[in-house]
């Protein structure tokens, strides 16, 4: 297992689309905090879903979600451009792989056929929501990216069990306007 060159490039592998709309890498995102907020989300989520008798184990969904991106510390976070280009599913398994941990985590989101699966992606896209909301507060023109991610959330919010969670989801992305 290769856990330094996770710990260590998680934590300074600022997320690339960021860097391509402006923000300095000095403030950039990076994949540790993403993943964390990622994590935090996906438990408070299926928390909720939980509560509302979905069968679902809080604590695997923020697993998933906090190992979501760890692929990415091999490959980097290849922008839009690249990923158009090449098969990055293959290269983010095979970096897992490489890795030694996480790429069961990995392909069960990839698969979104769990409960917990699509709770960790509705929280990545939820975390990368709100990051674009805070960027904009502070100055930067992340418009694009926010409404984009906001589409991805809706788009997830009409599956079950997702659906029964949307008046949460839709506080949480209205929390950072207030």
């Amino acid at each position: 297992m290769k856990l330094e060159r996770l710990l260590e490039g998680a934590k300074n592998l600022v997320r690339t689309g960021w860097m391509q709309n402006g923000i300095p890498s000095a403030m950039g995102e990076t994949v540790a905090s993403h993943s964390f907020e990622a994590s935090v989300l996906a438990y408070v989520l299926s928390t909720e879903l939980k509560r509302k008798g979905v069968e679902i184990d809080p604590e695997h969904s923020a697993v998933i979600a906090l190992f979501h991106d760890a692929g990415e510390t091999l490959l980097g976070d290849l922008p839009k451009w690249a990923t158009n280009r090449i098969n990055k599913r293959e290269a983010e398994v095979e970096a897992f792989d490489e890795l030694g941990i996480g790429k069961d985590f990995f392909l069960e989101l990839r698969e979104l056929k769990t409960n917990e699966a699509k709770v960790a992606k509705l929280s990545d896209r939820l975390s990368t929501y709100l990051q674009g909301l805070r960027y904009k507060r502070i100055g930067f023109s992340v418009d694009e990216i926010i409404s984009s991610y906001a589409e991805e959330i809706d788009k997830l919010l009409s599956i079950e069990p997702l659906n029964q969670i949307r008046e949460l989801v839709i506080k949480i992305m209205n929390s950072l306007n207030s």
